[in-house]
C-alpha cells in the first residue's frame, strides 16, 4: 500500500499544481471572482433595489448608480441565475424592497449558463427547494477543483458565442457609424441565435414562477423589465413565441411590467444590436424614474 502510494504522489501533486494554476490564472475563475463581488456588494450595501437578468439588463453598470441599487445582472445569466440570486438577497439583506426581474422573451430559451457554479458558496446556504441545478452538497463542494468542473465547457462554449457575436459585427465603428444594411445584417443574425427554443424548457419557467411568488411572499415589490433592443434584433422572436411569453407575464401578477424593447430606437443610443450605450442608459434611467419614481443614479 505505502509503495502504491509513494508512486501516486507525483500525479497527485501535479493534479494539485494544474488546479492551482488554472483556478489562479483561467478566465473562468477571473469572471467568478468578479461574479462574486458584485453579490456582495449588494449585500454589504443592504440595497433596496436590486436588477436581476443577463447582459442587457447588466448595462445598468454604465450608470453612476446610487448606492442603493445592487446590480446583480451579469452576461450569460438565466433564469436559474436569477432565483438563486434572489433567494440570496432574501436571506443577507434585510432591506430589500423592489426587485427588477428580466422578461425579454430570450430569456426565456432553453440554453444553459456557464455562471451557475458561480453560486455554489451560496447554495450551500440557501434553501434551494427546487434543487435548480440538481447537485447534492458533495457537487457544490467538489466543483471548486476546476478539472472536477463540468461548466468549464459551458464557459468555453460561451466564450465561443460570445467571439462569433464580435465576428459578426467586428468593426471598428460605433453601431451608430454603421450603414443601415449592416446594422439590419449582425442585428439579424444575433436575433435569431438568442430566440431559439423559447419558453420549451418547463423547470425554467416554473422557476421563474417561484422567483416571483417567493418575492412576494416576502412582501418585495416585483418589477418587470425589458430593456431596449434594435428592432431587427427582436423581430427575429417569433411572433407566437413573443405572445407566449407575454401571456406566461401576465399571469405572473407582476407588481409592474416596463417594456421598454422599443422605448428607444436611435442606433446613436447603442453599443450594439442589443445593448445600450451610456447615452442610451442615461436616457432609460431617466424614462424609469418617471415611471417608478425609482431613482437609479446619483
Amino acid at each position: 500500500m505505502r509503495k502504491i502510494l509513494i508512486k501516486l504522489t507525483p500525479y497527485l501533486v501535479a493534479f494539485i499544481v494544474i488546479n492551482f494554476i488554472f483556478y489562479k490564472t483561467s478566465g473562468f475563475y477571473k469572471q467568478e471572482r468578479k461574479y462574486i463581488e458584485r453579490i456582495e456588494s449588494a449585500i454589504n450595501a443592504k440595497s433596496e433595489v436590486v436588477f436581476l437578468g443577463d447582459s442587457h439588463v447588466e448595462t445598468i453598470k454604465r450608470l453612476d448608480l446610487s448606492e442603493n441599487i445592487g446590480n446583480l445582472a451579469f452576461g450569460a445569466d438565466g433564469i436559474n441565475e436569477m432565483y438563486v440570486k434572489a433567494l440570496t438577497m432574501l436571506k443577507y439583506n434585510e432591506n430589500l424592497k423592489y426587485v427588477f426581474i428580466a422578461t425579454e422573451p430570450q430569456i426565456f430559451n432553453s440554453s444553459l449558463s456557464s455562471n451557475s457554479t458561480f453560486l455554489n458558496k451560496y447554495l450551500l446556504k440557501i434553501n434551494d427547494s427546487l434543487n435548480v441545478y440538481n447537485k447534492s452538497k458533495l457537487n457544490l463542494i467538489t466543483e471548486r477543483i476546476p478539472l472536477s468542473n463540468d461548466s468549464y465547457l459551458k464557459f468555453v462554449l460561451n466564450k465561443i458565442y460570445l467571439n462569433f457575436k464580435l465576428d459578426m459585427g467586428s468593426d471598428d465603428r460605433e453601431w451608430a457609424k454603421l450603414t443601415d444594411s449592416e446594422r439590419i445584417e449582425i442585428a439579424s443574425k444575433t436575433g435569431k441565435l438568442d430566440h431559439s427554443a423559447i419558453m420549451k424548457n418547463k423547470d425554467y419557467l416554473e422557476t421563474f414562477k417561484t422567483l416571483v411568488r417567493i418575492c412576494k411572499s416576502n412582501n418585495i415589490t416585483v418589477i418587470g423589465v425589458r430593456f431596449p433592443v434594435s428592432k431587427d434584433y427582436i423581430e427575429q422572436c417569433k411572433r407566437e413565441d413573443i405572445i407566449k411569453v407575454d401571456n406566461f407575464i401576465k399571469d405572473l401578477n407582476l407588481d409592474m411590467h416596463l417594456d421598454y424593447s422599443n422605448r428607444i430606437i436611435d442606433p446613436e443610443y447603442f453599443d450594439d444590436e442589443d445593448h445600450l450605450n451610456k447615452e442610451g442608459m442615461e436616457k432609460l434611467s431617466d424614462i424609469i424614474f418617471k415611471e417608478t419614481n425609482i431613482k437609479i443614479t446619483n
